[in-house]
């Protein structure tokens, strides 16, 4: 059996309605629910003006494997957050802002992003540490349903 973590994501931006049901059956291959409470996830799980947020037990890797490729084919924006598996891997917080690769940073129990001296060496200056902590503040967007063709 693989190692696995509890996680929870945020996604947020334009989704095409015609999308939703594919988003939510993504969630549910992953083994995601609408809350911590394993509230059902459908189209109700969402929230005028709020990212939606989808919560999952024992994750292979603490990764939403189908949920996150779904979201960087359609552009949405994320940010997960997974715990440790001990003697495997630690915490992590995972961005990707809509387009281009997904940025992992690592954190503690407590969500906190942390950096070693490695990390401040190869960033090299406290302008590039301030930009590396920004990134990993990403907020995400609220999560729009557009009609049409683009989005």
């Amino acid at each position: 059996m693989a190692d696995r973590a509890s996680a929870s994501i945020l996604i947020g931006g334009p989704l095409r309605r015609a999308l939703l049901d594919d988003l939510c059956e993504a969630a549910r291959q992953d083994g995601g629910f609408a809350g911590w409470d394993e509230d059902p996830l459908d189209g109700q799980a969402m929230r005028d003006g709020a990212p939606l947020e989808i919560c999952a037990y024992e994750l292979r890797g603490g990764v939403f494997d189908a949920l996150e490729a779904f979201c960087e084919t359609h552009g949405l924006a994320y940010v997960r957050r997974s715990g440790s598996c001990a003697g495997a891997f630690g915490p992590e917080r995972v961005v990707h802002v809509g387009d281009g690769a997904p940025e992992t940073f690592e954190t503690n129990e407590g969500d906190a992003v942390t950096i070693g001296v490695a990390d401040v060496r190869r960033l090299g200056s406290l302008a590039a540490i301030e930009a590396f902590f920004a990134r990993a503040a990403f907020v995400v967007p609220p999560l729009t349903l557009v009609d049409g063709a683009a989005a």
